[in-house]
């Protein structure tokens, strides 16, 4: 499916979406991807994208300046975080939302249009 913004570009907007895969700057990503700003890291071995470990290890690797909004998008239903990455991001004040993936993917596209520096967690299973 084709997402239309008018008058809104920015490359690393998703521009469409399938079964399994996003579309952005004219590549697709399949299964699991976590983007920040122009980084976008197809997880290509992850089992479970919202586990604690991986999780932690992910938003060790970023200053609190890189992002300021946190975006799970957990497939085809909206799923519950892990409690241990919950706890994490409300102990440290980080707005965030939970969604199906394709509220995730209109809402990231709003966010980016915003200027927001979103970390985002897509689980692509659609």
């Amino acid at each position: 499916m084709q997402i239309e913004f008018e008058n809104l570009y920015d490359e690393q907007f998703i521009s469409s979406y399938g079964k399994n895969f996003i579309v952005i700057n004219e590549k697709k990503y399949f299964n699991k991807v976590i983007l920040l700003n122009s980084v976008i890291d197809d997880c290509k071995d992850l089992k479970d994208l919202l586990n604690e470990r991986f999780f932690e290890k992910i938003i060790n690797q970023f200053h609190d300046n890189e992002y300021n909004f946190i975006l799970f998008g957990t497939g085809k239903k909206t799923k519950k975080l892990p409690l241990k990455t919950y706890e994490f991001i409300v102990k440290n004040n980080i707005p965030f939302e939970v969604m199906n993936n394709i509220a995730a993917y209109k809402t990231y596209n709003i966010l980016l249009s915003q200027g927001k520096k979103i970390l985002a967690f897509l689980d692509l299973e659609t």
